[in-house]
């Protein structure tokens, strides 16, 4: 049985461009997942620095009348770049007052939300195929 030239040369194109497309489905997809956590209540300690707002200070207890609720991300950044949209309304009535984060994923806010009840916050992968993870908090009050 003999095969022609042309037949290998097909045959070793299409294996390489199999191979090729392999490899970049496999790190190449961009993986985002957001999970709620549960909101950090008076009485228990803050996990980070509220900026602007005096009262809430790293492993100090979060005074009467604040919450914190958070969102959990993780990012794993692919050859597309991409963050999640974050929602965030605060309980009972409270009102916006700041934002922090605790972990490497970063975040920003695009308008205006002090005193506001709800907004949206956008994350930002970090370098491609290193899991970021991070919680973002709003300071309700």
């Amino acid at each position: 049985m003999r095969i022609s030239l042309k037949s290998i040369a097909a045959l070793a194109a299409v294996t390489a461009l199999v191979a090729a497309g392999a490899s970049i489905a496999a790190d190449g997809t961009t993986q985002i997942t957001v999970e709620r956590v549960a909101s950090i209540l008076p009485g228990q300690p803050s996990p980070f620095d509220a900026a602007g707002v005096r009262a809430i200070r790293r492993g100090k207890p979060i005074p009467t009348g604040y919450v914190l609720v958070g969102q959990k991300v993780t990012n794993t950044r692919g050859i597309a770049s991409a963050g999640a949209s974050l929602f965030f309304r605060c309980p009972d009535g409270k009102r916006l007052k700041t934002f922090g984060g605790v972990g490497d994923v970063g975040f920003s806010l695009d308008r205006d939300y002090f005193d506001h009840r709800q907004t949206y916050a956008r994350t930002y992968p970090g370098k491609r195929g290193v899991p970021k993870r991070s919680i973002v908090y709003a300071v309700c009050r």
